[in-house]
């Protein structure tokens, strides 16, 4: 363990237990591979989780119209990359003093509150079973709308629930089965899947532009720096959310931190990947959002609003255009499930390490070096929530609502844990005026940001749009009391701790 890692109450560096406590080297257990993903490998994955082609595919519609004023997306986009790249900055301040595989959870347990941390990783875990429920449905579809397409599938079977969920059902086992199988398995698998969609969504973006400058098709336009205004946007409730959306854009980046137990020079690789992928996704977003913009008439957006990528991508280059950003999306949706499952078994693995969650979840598959069983268990609980979900009247309905609700928990643990990094290091705020403003100011405001806008999407929405919120949120506070009736250890019982130290 390195200094960097050694808080207030001065523990020595030897092997950390549940809770930071430590346990003599023999008798720790089994452990994550470690020193295997490089800066390289932690970027590809940390933007690989956030699926570009996917999250344009299933939301650039959306926020069309969200922003309360068409073409205000763009807008949008660099305004919710704004508070999300502080909180990129306050995992990178926490994980270079505790590099925890739990990440927000671990660090808000130590940090503020074993009950608080708790609650989070709840929140955290909830988070992910919900997209992977809705991601491999958005698999399903594609792969079926791919095959008819190719004249393979009837239209009916390519629009037929029964047959998505089934496709879905063999995604999320494929992604399953690579998730167990290992970590440099999973990272080649994604190195694959991020070079498809970011030759096809920046290839088909440059493309777009060109054609506008050179051939101006009908309906098309030139870049107006207005898109780039946020007062151009509707109204506050509008900019909420938006905003709700954007960080749903930018989801994913933090699954470097929930895999920093298996990277080289683990207090500092996660953090950095974090912040690179960051400024790459948003190069990606803005360009492409901006390219549909110029080259789809405003009507195209409400008639093609669910094929919308697919449109632009056979508008800028062609009907086979059609056929690679179909690959793309899918790709991307794989990709995005894999690394989403990937993080989840590794937040309820330090979770049941703190001996605060079934212990079963633990277990580490001792050749692969993996949470098998953990892995497996949220893969199936999932599996039953595609499988439910075949009983919705509209999936696209389903979808959409589900994309809003899993912003708006997003929100919460990055709000929360933005909040946190300003408070651990509040002892020694003042010691550095760079580190007053990257590891206190900054992290501080995302965090406020993110956690106003929450509770203002909650409040506009009411029951019947943030119902699955509420009852994630809620449902978190009898679990964490029925946790810490359960737990036999020390967890709930240590006192929350304070950097004194900023360290390298």
């Amino acid at each position: 363990m390195s200094t960097d890692t050694v808080d207030s109450t001065g523990q020595p560096p030897e092997v950390p237990g549940p809770f930071g406590a430590p346990v003599p080297s023999q008798e720790a257990g089994a452990t994550l591979r470690a020193d295997t993903l490089n800066l390289f490998d932690s970027t590809v994955v940390a933007v690989s989780s956030v699926a570009p082609a996917y999250t344009l595919a299933a939301t650039m519609a959306v926020l069309f119209a969200t922003a309360g004023v068409a073409y205000a997306g763009p807008a949008v986009i660099w305004i919710s990359f704004v508070p999300v790249l502080f909180i990129a900055i306050a995992y990178f301040q926490l994980n270079r003093r505790d590099p925890d595989c739990g990440a927000s959870y671990s660090w808000l347990s130590k940090l503020v509150s074993p009950y608080v941390g708790w609650f989070n990783g709840w929140v955290q875990v909830a988070t992910s079973i919900i997209f992977c429920i809705s991601a491999p449905l958005v698999a399903g579809a594609y792969t079926l709308q791919f095959a008819q397409e190719r004249n393979w599938v009837s239209s009916a079977t390519a629009n037929d629930l029964g047959y998505q969920a089934i496709i879905a059902a063999c995604w999320l086992a494929l992604i399953t089965m690579i998730c167990i199988w290992g970590i440099r398995w999973t990272t080649n698998f994604q190195w694959v899947l991020l070079i498809i969609e970011y030759v096809a969504v920046i290839g088909f973006s440059v493309w777009g532009i060109i054609k506008v400058a050179v051939q101006h098709p009908a309906g098309s336009q030139g870049f107006h720096f207005s898109w780039l205004n946020p007062f151009s946007i509707g109204s506050f409730a509008a900019l909420s959310a938006g905003l709700v959306l954007g960080v749903f854009f930018y989801w994913g980046w933090d699954t470097a931190a929930n895999l920093n137990e298996e990277s080289k020079n683990s207090t500092k690789t996660p953090g950095h990947a974090g912040i690179i992928a960051m400024f790459l996704l948003l190069l990606v977003f803005a360009i492409n959002i901006i390219a549909a913009q110029m080259l789809l008439p405003e009507k195209a957006w409400t008639s093609h609003s669910s094929t919308i990528l697919l449109y632009f991508a056979q508008r800028a280059a062609g009907s086979w255009a059609g056929y690679v950003m179909l690959i793309a999306v899918l790709s991307s949706t794989v990709a995005t499930t894999q690394t989403t499952l990937l993080p989840a078994a590794r937040i309820t693995l330090s979770m049941a390490r703190d001996k605060v969650f079934p212990s079963v979840f633990a277990t580490i598959q001792g050749k692969l070096k993996t949470p098998a069983v953990g892995t497996l268990i949220l893969a199936f609980i999932a599996l039953f929530g595609i499988l439910l979900a075949t009983q919705v009247a509209s999936i696209d309905t389903l979808l959409n609502n589900l994309i809003l609700s899993i912003g708006v928990l997003i929100a919460f643990y990055y709000g929360a844990t933005g909040v946190t990094c300003a408070w651990a290091y509040r002892k020694v705020a003042f010691q550095s005026m760079r580190f007053f403003f990257t590891g206190i100011l900054l992290p501080l405001v995302g965090g406020i940001v993110l956690l106003l806008v929450m509770a203002d999407v909650i409040k506009t929405g009411g029951w019947s749009g943030s119902y699955a919120d509420i009852i994630a949120l809620l449902l978190g506070i009898p679990l964490v009391i029925l946790a810490r009736l359960t737990t036999k250890g020390s967890f709930f019982k240590v006192k929350p701790i304070a950097y004194t130290e900023i360290g390298e």
